[in-house]
């Protein structure tokens, strides 16, 4: 028998340490739930600065001023139209943190943690409050569509949810929008309808994709919730969308928002739309064409994106880049055997903001050698494959910061880049003996797809300039054109007046490049639809005095009038070939031909727009005419002086009235720099000034509140060896608020729990310093719980004071190292319930240990309770009393859990996990029940005893073990195998919005459990306790019995799961089998998601 001294000795219990918002526990402390979580990568410091304004404030960092600059012109404008299109006034500062690339913006810890305990990388711009997150694409357009994005998903937050944390509290447990509604109201006020949006919309509409609109996620959901909004606009008119928003609002349901104000259902509406575009589309489509050629037999996948589809020049090979959820590959394709060989794989599958900017590839002119570009821990690499030894070859590329695309000279010597430098995209001369690049272009303009033509003597780009002459003068900011037109820059005299191919505002051209030795080709979005167009350039005799003038001027073609877009294109001219992208039917398509092989090769389409389409001299226009289009370049002015001839006004001298008349002088206009408004234009617009540039200082929001009720610890240690019946601690409320700092690299944690009979209590403080690679931690919590001894010695009361600092190294994203140092101190109170408790001494007990770590997470979010990927922790820890000797105790364990998609949202979960213990002092398993079990039972000790001599000292539950109590099996080491099948059964069988959060997230499962806990060294040892019985006599002898049944217990059923209140809640009914006897149900009732 036990003393009461020795039980309060052997009685320990940590303080509940809370992770900062959103991670659970970890360890098998407390259950199943564990810590994983992925990581941010820093590999620089940023140093940031500041521009105030009254409305907004920009933060940026080195080389970043010109992209905080055009932000905020940018900002100034889009916030005055959207607040007018929302009918919604913002009242707070905008805060927008710019970084100059995406590569940049993977490295902050901005969004890392969620409230639901899974990591958020991914959206378009991600939003906290009235943060704002944009990023540099090399494309001014995309970072306009960025900074509309991001403005729009704060007003919408406020109208919805409201501007502060209280309002939010609130709207977000009563109301629950799907993605389509958000998503697509930003998408339809940020993204404008152009041919990359028309097509993909259009595919969709037509080949069904958007029939089963409740089924749909992610990018599906977003632009066929663009497609609703805009015929909403086009039909009831843009005034009606600020009161749907309203009214979805005070109904707190998004289909009685279309209801009262349009009339119609949700579903009426859903169907009408599609109507709508259908009929829309089959029209326009009736003047367009097919591709004549014939697909390539190449294999994609739905989940797959497809680019940078390129022919080497001597035809023999493939090349193309896929990416799948952040991980790209770079194939390449032997024409003639039709082999495929994957020469580089990178990056991992993540639920992220997509990078498709690289690989940016190009074949050397031998048709030999491929050279992709690639970025690698923030810093940027030329990679060069060789077909003949298949090796491959790498050397740094210096001074840029992304290399958007390029393309090789036909000698091989020389590559043109376009690419960005100090967040201005130009192009760049690269040498490729000597490693060094040249500058071409500098200044504010977007100049992308270059490529060499005529011989290598000037380069052909898209750019959306307003003028042909390069700037001289490094000019400041301004708001972008809007559209891209052609240019070409003369390499050989390095003019600075380049020549102008096209010029159509509103419409843009891209992919320029040689189509033969006297025409160029690009593509243009005229009509909606990205075609082929063929430009040449010409001249005409103007005029002749004593020598022959002539006048410049374009023609331009039409080669395709497609059904849908060409994605991509790449043309040899030298050889004839071209190799195009198109996107059709759900589907990538891949096209090779010749251009010397006449319409057949699919440049046979009119020359002309059918009628009702778009012209594509003026892509704002309806034309009919069947003319070809002729566009002149504006006319160089001749020069002027005293010897000048003016043929249109001579006058010789053997003519009557020889004499010219006198013109009045005139006084001369001010010459003018560029951007510079005439001092006589009163009317000119004020240039836009910006405030003094400010260092960025520390300062904390308010980043969460969390008030919550359930039952179950929190803490990172063990509880103490009390008895099963003290797993739980009983119904506890508990509140917490979070601040960070505007980069969420500080992050501070504060709250305190109180048990609802007040015998338990604690109080904690986390703070986090992410700012650097190793990631920081430091937590303190204070505890007291009140618990009875297990074997009725009495009511003790434990004080606990617990410190921890660990530290966290992160080797990618999904896989960290995690090192934890502990100190604890407890201290024992024996409640005075009788005399001998009463002079009983108070007990201390002090702990220091540390804990190893090792987390892998490749899981991806699929809604509440969903996930799929893979999720795994090995971990080892020890702890030693440093005031005694044999006091140690040491823990090992794993957790494996795997989640795979079997059909739609029906997922398939399994999990294996373990642990032991060893030493001096050892940690006991209680195998039944689940987690956060309401109305918990356990088996009593005399049914499933416990062995004493096995000097336990810590407790702890291996769940979920469904179909039993606690303490069905025990022992110091345990392990667990559980599998089970979820389907949100609801939103699975209906095709249509489902208006309540309770059925939304009404969910079914089916599980099967095993697991066994043990003593010795495996579940069927001698050792084991529970294979052994000893039977109770008064003699000297110990009888004991060898016990024949087995340790090994399993269990079944199946599951119902909701939330309810804000609350995710469970309830379970299982059947176990023990010893080959299916015993009775048992119901569970439970507030936790499941593993």
């Amino acid at each position: 028998m036990h003393t009461t001294s020795y039980i309060l000795r052997k009685t320990v219990l940590t303080a509940q340490c809370l992770i900062f918002i959103g991670l659970v526990e970890a360890q098998f402390y407390s259950g199943s739930q564990q810590e994983y979580g992925k990581n941010r990568v820093q590999y620089r410091e940023f140093l940031w600065q500041q521009y105030r304004f009254p409305t907004m404030e920009v933060y940026f960092y080195e080389e970043g001023r010109d992209l905080a600059r055009y932000t905020a012109q940018a900002a100034t404008e889009h916030i005055k139209e959207l607040e007018k299109d929302f009918d919604f006034a913002l009242d707070e500062r905008l805060q927008f943190i710019v970084y100059n690339s995406l590569t940049d913006f993977r490295q902050s810890n901005i969004g890392l943690s969620s409230t639901d305990g899974q990591n958020n990388i991914g959206g378009l711009t991600r939003i906290v409050g009235t943060k704002i997150f944009v990023y540099y694409e090399g494309d001014h357009t995309l970072l306009d569509q960025q900074i509309r994005s991001g403005i729009s998903h704060v007003i919408i937050d406020q109208m919805m949810f409201g501007g502060n944390w209280r309002d939010m509290l609130k709207s977000s447990t009563f109301m629950s929008l799907p993605a389509w509604y958000t998503d697509g109201i930003i998408a339809y006020r940020s993204e404008p309808w152009g041919a990359e949006l028309n097509n993909r919309i259009r595919d969709a509409v037509m080949s069904g994709r958007y029939d089963k609109f409740n089924r749909l996620n992610g990018l599906d959901a977003k632009y066929a919730g663009y497609a609703i909004w805009k015929y909403v606009a086009d039909v009831y008119g843009p005034g009606v969308i600020p009161n749907i928003l309203y009214m979805t609002r005070v109904s707190r349901s998004a289909e009685s928002g279309f209801l009262f104000v349009l009339g119609v259902s949700l579903k009426t509406l859903q169907e009408e739309s599609l109507a709508y575009y259908r009929g829309r589309f089959s029209e326009e489509d009736r003047f367009r064409q097919d591709i004549p050629l014939e697909p390539l037999a190449i294999k994609t996948k739905k989940r797959r994106t497809y680019s940078q589809f390129k022919q080497s020049p001597n035809g023999r090979h493939l090349a193309w880049v896929s990416n799948e959820l952040g991980q790209y590959k770079v194939f390449i394709q032997d024409i003639s055997t039709g082999k495929i060989k994957r020469i580089i794989k990178g990056e991992k599958k993540l639920d992220r903001i997509v990078d498709r900017s690289y690989p940016v590839i190009a074949w050397h002119p031998s048709g030999q050698a491929l050279t992709y570009a690639i970025e690698r821990k923030g810093e940027l690499f030329l990679r060069t494959y060789t077909l003949d030894d298949k090796k491959t070859t790498q050397k740094p590329v210096f001074m840029l910061n992304k290399i958007l695309s390029m393309a090789y000279s036909n000698d091989g010597k020389n590559m043109v880049f376009s690419a960005v430098e100090d967040g201005r995209t130009d192009l760049f001369l690269y040498y490729v003996i000597g490693n060094r690049q040249e500058r071409l272009t500098n200044d504010q303009y977007d100049d992308l797809d270059p490529h060499f033509v005529d011989g290598d003597q000037r380069v052909i780009f898209s750019s959306d300039r307003t003028n042909d002459t390069l700037s001289l003068v490094n000019a400041d900011v301004a708001l972008i054109n809007g559209s891209k037109d052609i240019f070409l820059l003369d390499l050989a005299t390095r003019s600075p007046l380049l020549t102008r191919l096209s010029s159509t505002p509103g419409v843009n051209e891209v992919q320029p490049m040689q189509y033969d030795s006297a025409s160029y080709t690009y593509l243009s979005e005229g009509d909606g639809i990205r075609n082929r167009f063929l430009v040449k350039y010409d001249s005409a005799v103007s005029h002749i005095d004593t020598t022959i003038h002539y006048r410049y001027f374009t023609v331009e073609e039409r080669l395709t009038d497609l059904k849908r877009s060409i994605l991509e294109q790449d043309v040899s001219a030298k050889h004839n070939r071209y190799a195009q992208l198109q996107f059709s039917a759900n589907k990538y398509w891949f096209y090779t031909g010749r251009t010397d092989a006449g319409p057949t090769s699919g440049n046979g389409g009119d020359d002309q727009p059918g009628p009702g389409q778009q012209d594509p001299a003026n892509g704002t226009s309806l034309s009919d005419d069947m003319s070809p289009v002729v566009k002149i370049e504006l006319q160089r002015p001749r020069p002027t002086g005293d010897n000048t001839v003016n043929v249109k006004d001579y006058v010789f001298q053997d003519e009557v009235g020889g004499v010219k008349p006198v013109e009045t002088p005139t006084k001369p206009e001010p010459i003018l720099t560029e951007g510079e408004p005439s001092p006589l234009d009163t009317l000119a617009a004020v240039p836009f000034s910006y405030p003094d540039q400010r260092n960025y200082n520390l300062n904390f929001t308010i980043d969460q509140v969390v008030t919550q009720v359930d039952n179950t610890y929190s803490s990172q240690f063990y509880q103490p060896f009390i008895g099963p019946d003290a797993l739980n601690p009983g119904l506890s409320a508990l509140t917490r608020m979070g601040i960070t700092d505007l980069f969420e690299d500080h992050r501070i944690v504060g709250g305190f729990r109180l048990a609802l009979n007040l015998n338990n209590n604690d109080y904690l403080f986390v703070y986090e310093n992410l700012k650097r690679r190793i990631d920081k931690r430091f937590t303190f919590q204070r505890q007291a719980q009140q618990q009875l001894i297990a074997n009725g010695a009495g009511v003790v009361k434990i004080v606990t004071h617990n410190f921890r600092y660990q530290l966290s190294y992160p080797f990618s994203e999904l896989a960290s190292l995690r090192l934890s140092a502990v100190y604890r101190n407890d201290r024992y109170v024996l409640q005075a319930t009788d005399r001998t408790t009463l002079r009983a001494d108070n007990v201390s007990d002090h702990m220091v240990g540390g804990k190893l770590e090792y987390v892998y997470d490749s899981s991806m979010p699929h809604g509440l309770n969903f996930w799929t990927g893979w999720k795994l922790k090995w971990f080892a820890e020890y702890y030693q009393q440093p005031d005694a000797k044999k006091t140690d105790m040491q823990v090992v364990g794993m957790d494996l859990r795997h989640s795979l998609k079997v059909h739609r949202e029906l997922i398939w979960v399994s999990r294996l996990a373990g642990s032991s213990s060893f030493g001096s002092r050892k940690l006991i398993h209680y195998l039944g029940g689940v987690d956060n079990w309401l109305f918990s039972q356990s088996q009593p000790l005399d049914a499933i005893p416990i062995d004493f001599s096995q000097n336990y000292f810590y407790q702890t539950m291996g769940v979920p073990m469904r179909g039993f109590f606690y303490n069905s099996r025990n022992g110091s080491s345990f392990a667990v195998l559980n599998t089970e099948f979820r389907v949100p059964i609801l939103r699975y069988l209906l095709n249509r919005p489902i208006r309540s959060d309770f059925l939304n997230h009404l969910q079914l499962t089916t599980f099967a459990d095993v697991g066994a806990a043990w003593t010795g060294s495996d579940p069927y040892s001698s050792e084991n306790s529970f294979n052994q019985s000893t039977l109770p006599n008064n003699n000297p002898l110990t009888i004991t019995l060898n016990n024949t049944r087995e340790p090994i217990i399993a269990g079944y059923g199946f599951g119902v799961r909701t939330r309810l209140l804000g609350y995710f809640v469970r309830a379970d009914w299982a059947w176990g089998v023990d010893d080959g006897i299916v015993l009775p149900r048992v119901f569970y009732f439970s507030l936790n998601l499941d593993i």
